[in-house]
């Protein structure tokens, strides 16, 4: 989905007011892309970018991670948890290159990953955290990691 209209309101909704109506409505959508996507083989588990626990205090949750755990239970995957080992600055305004560094080995995962593993974040605006992720999960142990988003930011203007 594009992070635009109402999906970009249901995302905001759920981010920033934590409607559990509007994230129950978000795993609905991913859900139905992913079967559509991914028909026979998924992942082995799902891992959450985490938000540091000062920013998820901040916003009362952490929406990534309440995202993957619906969506793991519905898919009858294993939800894992990775860390953010250092508080980051937020990644709006900041340009790809900008975002990269931001969260250049900002990610830890405790324990040792199944081959074949999804990255899961409420939106994807150039990929940096769910790279960052995706390279802590290779090195706790994935040789195959998927990004998924619930929305993505258009790359071009509509």
């Amino acid at each position: 989905m594009r992070y635009e209209g109402e999906v970009a309101l249901l995302i905001q909704r759920f981010k920033f007011n934590a409607d559990p109506r509007a994230g129950v409505l978000l795993v609905d959508l991913m859900q139905a892309g992913l079967h559509q996507l991914f028909p026979h083989e998924l992942p082995q588990a799902l891992v959450a970018v985490p938000r540091h626990p000062l920013r998820a205090r901040e916003f009362g949750f952490d929406q990534a991670l309440w995202l993957t755990q619906h969506l793991a239970r519905r898919l009858e995957i294993h939800c894992l948890v990775a860390r953010r080992i250092r508080p980051t600055p937020t990644q709006r305004g900041l340009d790809r290159s900008a975002r990269l560094r931001n969260v250049q080995n900002a990610f830890a995962i405790d324990v040792a990953l199944p081959t074949h593993v999804a990255v899961v974040d409420d939106i994807m605006t150039t990929g940096a955290s769910l790279d960052g992720l995706a390279k802590a999960c290779r090195i706790a142990g994935a040789n195959r990691v998927e990004a998924w988003a619930a929305a993505r930011t258009p790359l071009t203007p509509s």
